[in-house]
């Protein structure tokens, strides 16, 4: 493995915790326009709560990722080419990853389910 393919991933991790922090905004901002609401959506507020801790896990185990990546590629740089301890703390990195993207889509599949319902409680209320 080369010393610098590790650090090559790091701007497309970037970019997934840029889009993963402007879902946070949207739904720190759909709390607070709920919870105007004088408590009207309370099981909607409740499970958009639990989302944002979903998808808080996710940013985490992406930080995790790149700090994981860029250990790997220091490791690889300033050791023997032939230790495999920078490899294993690249999978680690990339297991890392993969967990905050399997995160992201149940966030996913269930921002949906939490639309429809919402749209439905809403119709109801009227």
């Amino acid at each position: 493995m080369e010393w610098y393919f590790p650090i090559t991933i790091i701007p497309g991790i970037a970019l997934l915790i840029l889009s993963t922090t402007n879902l946070i905004l949207g739904l720190n901002l759909e709390l607070s326009q709920l919870a105007e609401e004088n408590s009207r959506y309370e099981e909607i507020i409740n499970l958009k709560v639990k989302q944002l801790k979903r998808i808080s896990r996710a940013v985490f185990w992406f930080y995790m990722g790149i700090f994981l990546f860029l250990i790997s590629g220091m490791g690889a740089a300033l050791t023997d080419f032939s230790q495999k301890w920078p490899q294993f703390i690249l999978l680690a990195g990339v297991l890392c990853t993969t967990l905050a993207i399997v995160l992201l889509l149940v966030f996913s599949v269930k921002a949906v389910r939490i639309r429809i319902l919402f749209l439905e409680l809403k119709k109801k209320k009227k």
